[in-house]
C-alpha cells in the first residue's frame, strides 16, 4: 500500500509538471485557460499529500512488523522468524505433501 502511495504521487508530480511546462510554453494557447495555477497548486498537494501519507504508511509498516510477533497460520502460537507454521504442524503438512507424491507406499 505504501509503495503504491509513494508511486501515485511520483506520477501525480510529474504530471502537474508536465502541465506547468506546457501552460508555460503555450500561454497564448486554448490549453493555457484549461490549465489554472490554482489547478497546478492542487494538483501538486495532493501529490504532496500522497508521497507523505506513502512514507508514513511505509515507516509505520515497518515499525508494525518488528513489534509483531510471527505466529504459525493454523494454531496462532508464536514461532520463530522466518517459520510460516509451528513444528508439528509443519510435520503434518509435510506428511501429507509426502503421501501425495509417493502415493505407491504409505510411509507412517
Amino acid at each position: 500500500m505504501s509503495a503504491t502511495l509513494l508511486r501515485l504521487g511520483l506520477w501525480t508530480m510529474i504530471l502537474a509538471l508536465a502541465l506547468y511546462v506546457i501552460d508555460e510554453t503555450f500561454p497564448d494557447q486554448p490549453i493555457g485557460d484549461i490549465i489554472s495555477t490554482s489547478l497546478l497548486t492542487q494538483i501538486m498537494l495532493v501529490a504532496g499529500g500522497a508521497i507523505a501519507a506513502g512514507f508514513l504508511l511505509h515507516f509505520f509498516g515497518k515499525g508494525a512488523a518488528a513489534v509483531g510477533k510471527n505466529r504459525c497460520r493454523v494454531c496462532k502460537t508464536p514461532i520463530p522468524h522466518g517459520a510460516i507454521y509451528c513444528r508439528a504442524h509443519l510435520r503434518n503438512i509435510l506428511h501429507q505433501e509426502d503421501d501425495k507424491t509417493h502415493s505407491t507406499r504409505l510411509r507412517r
